[in-house]
Protein backbone atom coordinates (compact mmCIF):
# COMPACT_ATOMS: atom_id res chain seq x y z
CA UNK A 1 0.00 0.00 0.00
CA UNK A 2 1.43 3.21 -1.04
CA UNK A 3 1.73 6.26 1.63
CA UNK A 4 -0.63 8.99 0.55
CA UNK A 5 1.58 12.12 1.84
CA UNK A 6 -0.24 15.58 3.10
CA UNK A 7 1.14 18.88 1.94
CA UNK A 8 2.40 19.60 5.30
CA UNK A 9 4.06 16.33 5.51
CA UNK A 10 5.75 16.38 2.31
CA UNK A 11 7.37 19.74 3.37
CA UNK A 12 8.55 18.06 6.77
CA UNK A 13 10.44 15.65 4.97
CA UNK A 14 11.71 17.89 2.23
CA UNK A 15 13.05 19.98 5.52
CA UNK A 16 14.88 16.78 7.16
CA UNK A 17 16.12 15.67 4.21
CA UNK A 18 17.60 18.68 3.73
CA UNK A 19 18.89 18.74 6.94
CA UNK A 20 20.28 15.90 7.57
CA UNK A 21 22.51 16.61 4.66
CA UNK A 22 24.50 18.63 7.10
CA UNK A 23 24.10 16.93 10.17
CA UNK A 24 23.42 12.97 11.13
CA UNK A 25 21.95 13.74 14.50
CA UNK A 26 18.67 15.28 13.92
CA UNK A 27 15.29 16.06 16.12
CA UNK A 28 12.14 16.66 14.32
CA UNK A 29 10.29 18.83 16.12
CA UNK A 30 6.12 18.27 15.10
CA UNK A 31 3.26 18.82 16.98
CA UNK A 32 0.45 16.52 17.40
CA UNK A 33 -1.76 15.25 14.62
CA UNK A 34 1.05 15.81 12.00
CA UNK A 35 1.54 11.68 11.82
CA UNK A 36 5.33 11.54 12.82
CA UNK A 37 4.92 7.68 12.73
CA UNK A 38 3.39 7.79 8.96
CA UNK A 39 6.43 10.45 7.99
CA UNK A 40 8.97 8.31 9.71
CA UNK A 41 7.48 5.18 7.65
CA UNK A 42 7.70 6.40 4.56
CA UNK A 43 11.62 7.76 4.93
CA UNK A 44 11.88 4.09 6.41
CA UNK A 45 10.65 2.77 2.99
CA UNK A 46 13.01 5.50 0.82
CA UNK A 47 16.18 4.14 3.19
CA UNK A 48 15.49 0.55 2.51
CA UNK A 49 16.05 1.20 -0.72
CA UNK A 50 19.95 2.14 -0.03
CA UNK A 51 20.12 -0.94 1.74
CA UNK A 52 20.45 0.66 5.54
CA UNK A 53 19.61 -1.27 8.43
CA UNK A 54 16.87 0.49 10.55
CA UNK A 55 15.55 0.46 14.07
CA UNK A 56 12.28 2.25 14.95
CA UNK A 57 12.58 2.42 19.26
CA UNK A 58 9.30 3.84 21.26
CA UNK A 59 9.66 4.72 24.47
CA UNK A 60 6.97 2.88 25.69
CA UNK A 61 6.13 -0.93 25.98
CA UNK A 62 2.76 -0.32 24.80
CA UNK A 63 3.46 1.57 21.06
CA UNK A 64 5.31 -1.13 19.86
CA UNK A 65 2.37 -3.62 18.30
CA UNK A 66 0.79 -0.04 16.99
CA UNK A 67 4.16 1.22 15.15
CA UNK A 68 4.68 -2.36 13.94
CA UNK A 69 0.91 -2.52 12.61
CA UNK A 70 1.51 1.18 10.83
CA UNK A 71 4.64 -0.94 8.62
CA UNK A 72 2.52 -4.04 7.92
CA UNK A 73 -0.19 -2.11 6.61
CA UNK A 74 2.08 -0.11 4.33
CA UNK A 75 3.99 -3.43 3.34
CA UNK A 76 7.54 -2.91 5.52
CA UNK A 77 8.73 -5.80 6.37
CA UNK A 78 10.54 -5.76 10.13
CA UNK A 79 10.32 -7.72 12.99
CA UNK A 80 9.70 -7.19 16.51
CA UNK A 81 12.48 -7.20 19.50
CA UNK A 82 9.94 -8.71 22.44
CA UNK A 83 10.14 -11.60 24.05
CA UNK A 84 7.44 -14.27 22.85
CA UNK A 85 6.41 -11.80 20.38
CA UNK A 86 4.99 -13.66 16.76
CA UNK A 87 6.78 -11.33 14.96
CA UNK A 88 10.83 -11.72 16.47
CA UNK A 89 12.55 -11.79 13.13
CA UNK A 90 15.82 -10.47 14.44
CA UNK A 91 17.64 -11.33 11.19
CA UNK A 92 15.62 -8.49 8.77
CA UNK A 93 16.68 -5.41 8.09
CA UNK A 94 13.53 -3.32 10.14
CA UNK A 95 13.13 -3.65 13.52
CA UNK A 96 10.66 -2.42 15.84
CA UNK A 97 11.66 -2.29 19.64
CA UNK A 98 10.79 -0.25 23.22
CA UNK A 99 13.65 1.33 24.80
CA UNK A 100 12.83 -0.94 27.96
CA UNK A 101 13.74 -4.16 25.50
CA UNK A 102 16.86 -2.64 24.17
CA UNK A 103 17.77 -2.15 28.09
CA UNK A 104 18.38 -5.97 28.27
CA UNK A 105 19.43 -7.05 25.16
CA UNK A 106 22.73 -7.20 22.81
CA UNK A 107 22.31 -3.83 20.28
CA UNK A 108 22.34 -4.61 16.91
CA UNK A 109 24.33 -2.62 14.36
CA UNK A 110 22.03 -0.40 12.65
CA UNK A 111 22.61 2.44 9.65
CA UNK A 112 19.48 4.48 10.60
CA UNK A 113 17.86 4.99 13.84
CA UNK A 114 14.74 6.79 14.66
CA UNK A 115 13.69 7.01 17.99
CA UNK A 116 9.65 7.91 19.00
CA UNK A 117 9.66 11.01 21.66
CA UNK A 118 12.92 11.76 22.05
CA UNK A 119 12.44 13.85 24.94
CA UNK A 120 11.89 11.01 26.86
CA UNK A 121 15.43 10.29 27.30
CA UNK A 122 17.00 7.06 28.92
CA UNK A 123 20.36 5.95 29.46
CA UNK A 124 20.02 3.06 26.78
CA UNK A 125 19.11 5.63 24.09
CA UNK A 126 23.34 6.51 25.15
CA UNK A 127 24.05 3.30 25.00
CA UNK A 128 22.53 2.64 21.53
CA UNK A 129 24.09 5.60 19.93
CA UNK A 130 27.47 4.27 21.31
CA UNK A 131 27.48 1.36 19.82
CA UNK A 132 26.20 2.78 16.17
CA UNK A 133 28.74 6.06 15.93
CA UNK A 134 27.82 6.12 12.45
CA UNK A 135 24.58 5.73 12.21
CA UNK A 136 21.68 8.35 11.31
CA UNK A 137 19.48 9.18 14.10
CA UNK A 138 16.13 11.05 14.25
CA UNK A 139 14.01 12.17 17.09
CA UNK A 140 10.81 12.90 16.70
CA UNK A 141 9.16 15.38 19.65
CA UNK A 142 6.66 17.68 19.81
CA UNK A 143 8.31 19.29 22.75
CA UNK A 144 12.26 17.78 22.37
CA UNK A 145 12.90 20.66 26.07
CA UNK A 146 14.73 18.63 27.76
CA UNK A 147 17.90 18.68 29.59
CA UNK A 148 21.23 17.14 28.01
CA UNK A 149 18.98 16.09 24.18
CA UNK A 150 22.07 18.14 22.95
CA UNK A 151 24.74 16.14 23.64
CA UNK A 152 22.85 13.34 21.56
CA UNK A 153 21.54 15.33 18.63
CA UNK A 154 23.72 17.90 16.45
CA UNK A 155 20.46 20.24 15.66
CA UNK A 156 16.68 20.80 15.64
CA UNK A 157 14.31 21.32 13.16
CA UNK A 158 10.37 22.52 13.28
CA UNK A 159 9.60 23.29 9.94
CA UNK A 160 5.85 23.80 10.95
CA UNK A 161 4.92 25.86 13.70
CA UNK A 162 2.16 24.81 15.97
CA UNK A 163 0.83 28.07 15.53
CA UNK A 164 0.49 27.28 11.86
CA UNK A 165 -0.63 24.26 12.35
CA UNK A 166 -3.61 25.66 13.82
CA UNK A 167 -4.45 28.44 11.38
CA UNK A 168 -3.76 25.88 8.37
CA UNK A 169 -6.05 23.40 9.77
CA UNK A 170 -4.18 20.60 10.86
CA UNK A 171 -4.97 21.44 14.18
CA UNK A 172 -7.86 22.16 16.33
CA UNK A 173 -8.21 25.76 17.16
CA UNK A 174 -8.01 26.17 21.48
CA UNK A 175 -9.32 28.83 23.51
CA UNK A 176 -8.43 29.12 27.48
CA UNK A 177 -10.68 30.28 30.15
CA UNK A 178 -8.99 30.78 34.30
CA UNK A 179 -11.58 30.51 36.44
CA UNK A 180 -11.42 30.25 40.60
CA UNK A 181 -7.19 28.69 41.28
CA UNK A 182 -6.21 27.57 44.39
CA UNK A 183 -2.82 29.32 45.96
CA UNK A 184 0.49 28.01 45.13
CA UNK A 185 2.32 30.83 47.32
CA UNK A 186 3.25 28.39 49.84
CA UNK A 187 3.73 25.38 47.77
CA UNK A 188 7.67 24.70 47.15
CA UNK A 189 9.55 23.51 44.08
CA UNK A 190 11.71 20.55 43.77
CA UNK A 191 13.69 19.59 40.62
CA UNK A 192 12.44 22.50 39.07
CA UNK A 193 9.01 21.21 39.84
CA UNK A 194 6.17 22.17 42.10
CA UNK A 195 6.50 19.41 45.04
CA UNK A 196 3.38 16.84 45.03
CA UNK A 197 2.54 17.34 48.64
CA UNK A 198 2.68 21.06 48.74
CA UNK A 199 0.35 21.08 45.55
CA UNK A 200 -1.69 18.49 46.83
CA UNK A 201 -2.65 20.84 50.06
CA UNK A 202 -3.25 23.78 48.22
CA UNK A 203 -5.54 21.97 45.48
CA UNK A 204 -7.09 19.08 47.25
CA UNK A 205 -9.82 20.69 49.37
CA UNK A 206 -13.03 20.39 49.33
CA UNK A 207 -14.41 23.59 47.91
CA UNK A 208 -11.49 23.82 45.37
CA UNK A 209 -12.72 20.04 43.72
CA UNK A 210 -16.39 21.33 43.93
CA UNK A 211 -15.45 24.25 42.01
CA UNK A 212 -13.40 22.62 39.20
CA UNK A 213 -16.81 20.33 38.76
CA UNK A 214 -18.74 23.18 38.61
CA UNK A 215 -17.12 25.51 36.26
CA UNK A 216 -16.64 22.18 33.94
CA UNK A 217 -20.55 21.71 34.16
CA UNK A 218 -20.81 25.71 33.31
CA UNK A 219 -18.25 25.76 30.81
CA UNK A 220 -17.89 22.51 29.05
CA UNK A 221 -21.06 20.22 30.29
CA UNK A 222 -21.22 18.27 26.91
CA UNK A 223 -17.64 17.97 25.99
CA UNK A 224 -15.51 14.81 26.40
CA UNK A 225 -12.90 15.60 28.73
CA UNK A 226 -9.39 15.09 29.83
CA UNK A 227 -9.27 16.67 33.65
CA UNK A 228 -5.35 16.29 34.78
CA UNK A 229 -4.66 15.95 38.59
CA UNK A 230 -2.26 16.24 41.24
CA UNK A 231 -2.30 12.38 42.16
CA UNK A 232 -4.51 9.73 42.73
CA UNK A 233 -5.90 10.78 46.07
CA UNK A 234 -7.38 14.21 44.29
CA UNK A 235 -7.90 12.42 41.29
CA UNK A 236 -10.45 9.98 43.62
CA UNK A 237 -12.37 13.21 45.08
CA UNK A 238 -12.70 14.55 41.75
CA UNK A 239 -14.64 11.55 40.47
CA UNK A 240 -16.53 11.36 43.47
CA UNK A 241 -17.64 14.99 42.74
CA UNK A 242 -18.43 14.73 39.28
CA UNK A 243 -20.33 11.46 39.62
CA UNK A 244 -22.60 13.38 42.83
CA UNK A 245 -23.41 15.48 40.03
CA UNK A 246 -24.51 12.27 37.59
CA UNK A 247 -21.40 13.20 35.38
CA UNK A 248 -19.98 9.44 34.06
CA UNK A 249 -16.38 10.22 35.22
CA UNK A 250 -13.72 7.40 35.77
CA UNK A 251 -10.12 7.99 37.35
CA UNK A 252 -6.67 6.05 35.20
CA UNK A 253 -3.15 6.33 37.18
CA UNK A 254 -0.32 4.36 36.56
CA UNK A 255 -0.80 2.41 39.28
CA UNK A 256 -3.42 0.39 38.10
CA UNK A 257 -3.04 -2.78 36.47
CA UNK A 258 -3.38 -2.42 33.01
CA UNK A 259 -5.93 -5.81 31.80
CA UNK A 260 -8.68 -7.12 33.74
CA UNK A 261 -12.10 -5.26 35.46
CA UNK A 262 -11.08 -1.84 36.40
CA UNK A 263 -7.96 -1.98 34.65
CA UNK A 264 -6.13 0.78 32.17
CA UNK A 265 -7.27 -0.57 29.50
CA UNK A 266 -10.93 -1.09 30.21
CA UNK A 267 -11.36 2.91 31.58
CA UNK A 268 -9.28 3.61 28.14
CA UNK A 269 -12.18 1.53 26.04
CA UNK A 270 -15.00 2.77 27.94
CA UNK A 271 -13.75 6.82 27.35
CA UNK A 272 -13.02 6.01 23.52
CA UNK A 273 -16.72 4.49 23.11
CA UNK A 274 -18.30 6.98 25.18
CA UNK A 275 -19.34 5.41 27.79
CA UNK A 276 -17.56 7.65 30.26
CA UNK A 277 -17.65 11.43 29.67
CA UNK A 278 -14.66 12.23 31.54
CA UNK A 279 -11.88 10.74 32.51
CA UNK A 280 -9.42 12.17 35.63
CA UNK A 281 -5.59 11.40 34.68
CA UNK A 282 -2.74 11.24 37.01
CA UNK A 283 0.47 11.75 34.64
CA UNK A 284 -0.58 8.82 32.22
CA UNK A 285 -2.48 10.85 29.57
CA UNK A 286 0.15 13.77 29.52
CA UNK A 287 1.36 12.33 26.24
CA UNK A 288 1.11 9.56 23.65
CA UNK A 289 -2.81 9.62 23.83
CA UNK A 290 -4.81 10.56 21.17
CA UNK A 291 -8.10 10.56 21.13
CA UNK A 292 -9.65 13.02 18.66
CA UNK A 293 -12.79 13.71 19.81
CA UNK A 294 -11.75 15.26 22.81
CA UNK A 295 -12.46 18.39 23.04
CA UNK A 296 -12.13 20.06 26.63
CA UNK A 297 -8.52 19.65 28.38
CA UNK A 298 -9.14 20.61 32.45
CA UNK A 299 -5.94 21.74 34.41
CA UNK A 300 -6.86 20.88 38.02
CA UNK A 301 -3.48 20.54 39.08
CA UNK A 302 0.18 23.36 37.88
CA UNK A 303 3.16 22.58 36.63
CA UNK A 304 6.11 24.93 36.11
CA UNK A 305 7.25 22.06 33.28
CA UNK A 306 6.77 24.21 29.80
CA UNK A 307 6.86 20.37 28.46
CA UNK A 308 3.87 18.91 30.18
CA UNK A 309 1.51 21.94 29.49
CA UNK A 310 2.78 21.95 26.29
CA UNK A 311 1.54 18.13 25.71
CA UNK A 312 -1.17 17.96 28.29
CA UNK A 313 -3.10 20.87 26.16
CA UNK A 314 -2.43 18.93 22.98
CA UNK A 315 -4.24 15.87 23.67
CA UNK A 316 -7.29 18.15 22.73
CA UNK A 317 -6.17 19.57 19.48
CA UNK A 318 -6.19 17.31 17.08
CA UNK A 319 -9.23 17.65 14.49
CA UNK A 320 -12.51 15.99 14.57
CA UNK A 321 -15.26 16.69 12.14
CA UNK A 322 -18.10 18.65 14.11
CA UNK A 323 -15.36 19.53 16.30
CA UNK A 324 -13.61 23.40 16.05
CA UNK A 325 -12.91 24.09 19.09
CA UNK A 326 -11.20 22.42 22.70
CA UNK A 327 -11.83 24.84 25.11
CA UNK A 328 -8.84 24.63 28.33
CA UNK A 329 -9.98 25.13 31.34
CA UNK A 330 -6.67 26.35 33.66
CA UNK A 331 -7.32 26.16 37.37
CA UNK A 332 -3.63 26.40 37.86
CA UNK A 333 -3.08 29.09 36.37
CA UNK A 334 -0.62 27.52 34.16
CA UNK A 335 -1.35 30.16 30.84
CA UNK A 336 -0.52 33.28 33.10
CA UNK A 337 2.74 31.40 34.73
CA UNK A 338 4.00 29.73 31.09
CA UNK A 339 1.61 31.86 28.09
CA UNK A 340 -0.35 29.97 25.50
CA UNK A 341 1.22 26.94 24.29
CA UNK A 342 1.34 27.38 20.90
CA UNK A 343 3.64 30.37 21.48
CA UNK A 344 6.54 28.89 23.11
CA UNK A 345 10.22 30.25 21.39
CA UNK A 346 12.25 27.26 21.31
CA UNK A 347 15.55 28.40 19.80
CA UNK A 348 18.20 25.60 20.69
CA UNK A 349 18.80 21.58 22.27
CA UNK A 350 19.77 22.49 25.70
CA UNK A 351 23.07 20.23 26.51
CA UNK A 352 22.81 19.50 29.44
CA UNK A 353 25.68 22.37 31.20
CA UNK A 354 24.70 25.02 33.72
CA UNK A 355 24.09 27.27 30.63
CA UNK A 356 21.74 30.64 30.61
CA UNK A 357 18.36 29.27 29.42
CA UNK A 358 17.82 30.42 25.68
CA UNK A 359 14.07 28.90 25.09
CA UNK A 360 11.97 30.52 27.20
CA UNK A 361 8.10 32.22 26.55
CA UNK A 362 8.53 35.31 25.00
CA UNK A 363 9.24 38.85 27.44
CA UNK A 364 6.31 38.05 30.12
CA UNK A 365 5.26 41.31 30.05
CA UNK A 366 5.03 41.67 26.75
CA UNK A 367 3.37 38.00 25.80
CA UNK A 368 1.62 36.45 28.61
CA UNK A 369 -1.98 36.32 28.31
CA UNK A 370 -4.23 37.89 30.89
CA UNK A 371 -7.70 36.72 32.34
CA UNK A 372 -10.81 38.55 31.36
CA UNK A 373 -11.96 40.14 34.82
CA UNK A 374 -15.81 39.69 33.79
CA UNK A 375 -15.94 35.57 32.25
CA UNK A 376 -12.29 34.27 33.17
CA UNK A 377 -11.57 34.08 29.21
CA UNK A 378 -7.37 34.16 28.85
CA UNK A 379 -7.10 36.86 26.02
CA UNK A 380 -3.81 37.16 24.59
CA UNK A 381 -1.53 39.94 25.37
CA UNK A 382 -2.49 43.38 23.52
CA UNK A 383 -6.18 41.98 22.95
CA UNK A 384 -8.44 44.81 24.89
CA UNK A 385 -11.92 43.67 24.21
CA UNK A 386 -12.60 40.33 25.56
CA UNK A 387 -13.30 37.86 22.62
CA UNK A 388 -15.75 35.68 24.74
CA UNK A 389 -18.49 38.36 26.31
CA UNK A 390 -16.86 41.40 24.89
CA UNK A 391 -16.23 43.26 27.90
CA UNK A 392 -13.88 45.89 27.25
CA UNK A 393 -12.26 47.18 30.62
CA UNK A 394 -11.48 50.93 30.94
CA UNK A 395 -8.17 52.44 30.77
CA UNK A 396 -6.54 53.40 33.96
CA UNK A 397 -4.31 56.40 33.22
CA UNK A 398 -1.11 56.63 35.12
CA UNK A 399 -0.27 60.06 37.10
CA UNK A 400 2.42 61.26 39.43
CA UNK A 401 2.23 63.70 42.04
CA UNK A 402 4.05 66.87 41.59
CA UNK A 403 3.81 70.15 44.06
CA UNK A 404 0.04 69.16 44.91
CA UNK A 405 -0.60 68.78 41.20
CA UNK A 406 -1.54 65.42 39.12
CA UNK A 407 -0.13 65.35 35.90
CA UNK A 408 -0.85 62.43 33.74
CA UNK A 409 2.03 60.28 32.56
CA UNK A 410 2.19 60.60 28.60
CA UNK A 411 2.85 56.89 27.27
CA UNK A 412 6.13 56.65 25.17
CA UNK A 413 5.53 54.69 21.77
CA UNK A 414 8.69 53.19 21.10
CA UNK A 415 9.72 50.42 19.55
CA UNK A 416 8.66 46.78 21.32
CA UNK A 417 11.01 43.90 20.94
CA UNK A 418 11.13 40.31 20.94
CA UNK A 419 13.65 38.02 22.87
CA UNK A 420 15.33 36.74 19.48
CA UNK A 421 15.69 40.50 18.80
CA UNK A 422 17.28 41.24 22.29
CA UNK A 423 19.51 38.38 21.82
CA UNK A 424 21.19 39.77 18.71
CA UNK A 425 21.02 42.89 19.81
CA UNK A 426 23.38 41.49 22.68
CA UNK A 427 25.69 39.21 20.40
CA UNK A 428 26.64 42.29 18.01
CA UNK A 429 27.56 44.47 20.96
CA UNK A 430 30.22 41.60 22.00
CA UNK A 431 31.19 41.38 17.87
CA UNK A 432 31.82 44.97 18.56
CA UNK A 433 33.66 44.45 21.68
CA UNK A 434 35.43 42.17 20.20
CA UNK A 435 36.68 43.36 16.90
CA UNK A 436 37.69 46.65 19.56
CA UNK A 437 39.84 44.73 22.06
CA UNK A 438 38.01 45.42 25.13
CA UNK A 439 38.71 42.61 27.58
CA UNK A 440 36.58 39.90 27.22
CA UNK A 441 34.42 37.65 30.75
CA UNK A 442 34.02 34.11 31.04
CA UNK A 443 32.02 32.32 28.48
CA UNK A 444 32.86 34.52 25.68
CA UNK A 445 30.88 37.26 27.30
CA UNK A 446 31.60 41.27 27.29
CA UNK A 447 31.07 43.53 30.29
CA UNK A 448 30.81 46.50 28.17
CA UNK A 449 28.11 44.97 25.91
CA UNK A 450 26.37 43.83 28.92
CA UNK A 451 26.75 47.79 30.20
CA UNK A 452 25.37 48.87 26.68
CA UNK A 453 22.54 46.13 26.22
CA UNK A 454 21.24 47.51 29.86
CA UNK A 455 21.74 51.12 29.12
CA UNK A 456 19.31 50.19 25.42
CA UNK A 457 16.60 48.18 26.98
CA UNK A 458 16.74 49.71 30.54
CA UNK A 459 17.40 46.07 32.34
CA UNK A 460 20.15 44.06 32.80
CA UNK A 461 20.36 41.23 29.85
CA UNK A 462 17.86 37.83 31.33
CA UNK A 463 19.58 34.56 31.99
CA UNK A 464 17.44 33.12 29.05
CA UNK A 465 19.92 34.73 26.39
CA UNK A 466 23.22 33.36 25.33
CA UNK A 467 25.90 36.17 26.88
CA UNK A 468 28.70 35.16 24.55
CA UNK A 469 27.28 34.87 21.16
CA UNK A 470 28.19 37.29 18.78
CA UNK A 471 26.49 37.92 15.18
CA UNK A 472 27.79 40.39 12.24
CA UNK A 473 27.16 44.59 13.55
CA UNK A 474 23.70 45.86 11.66
CA UNK A 475 23.02 49.57 10.95
CA UNK A 476 21.00 49.92 14.07
CA UNK A 477 23.41 48.62 16.47
CA UNK A 478 25.62 50.95 14.78
CA UNK A 479 23.68 53.60 15.02
CA UNK A 480 22.81 53.09 18.74
CA UNK A 481 27.12 52.98 19.30
CA UNK A 482 27.67 55.70 17.60
CA UNK A 483 25.39 57.64 19.66
CA UNK A 484 26.45 56.10 22.94
CA UNK A 485 29.86 57.35 21.83
CA UNK A 486 28.77 60.55 21.19
CA UNK A 487 27.05 60.83 24.67
CA UNK A 488 30.29 59.98 25.87
CA UNK A 489 32.28 63.21 24.49
CA UNK A 490 29.68 66.02 25.59
CA UNK A 491 29.25 64.16 28.94
CA UNK A 492 33.19 64.63 29.30
CA UNK A 493 33.01 68.12 28.00
CA UNK A 494 30.47 69.39 30.24
CA UNK A 495 32.30 67.53 33.28
CA UNK A 496 35.22 69.55 32.80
Amino acid sequence: MNIQLRPVQEKIIHECRKAMREHKKLILMAGTGLGKTIIATWMIKQAREKSLRIIFICDRITLVNQTSAIFSTYGISHGVIMADHPDYYPNRPIQVASIQTLARRRIHEFDFIIIDECHTWFKSHEKILRMNPNAFVLGLSATPFSKGLGKYFDTHIEPVPVKKLIQDGYLCDFEIYGPATFDLSEVRTRAGEYREDDLSQAADKPHLVADVVQTWKKFASNRKTIVFCVNVAHGKHLVKEFKKQRIKAEQINGYMPKDGEGGRDVVLEDFISGDTQVICSVEILIKGFDVETVDCIVWATATKSIMKWIQGCGRGLRIHPGKNMCRILDHGSNAERLGFPDEYEFLELDDGKHQRQKNKQKEKSEKLPKKCPSCDFLKAAGVRTCPACQFTPEFIQDVEVEEGELKKLQRKTRKEYSLKEKQSFLAQLNQYASEKGFKEGRNGCYGWALHKYKEKFGSDAPSRIDWGRREPIQQEVRGFITHCNIKYVYSKKRAS
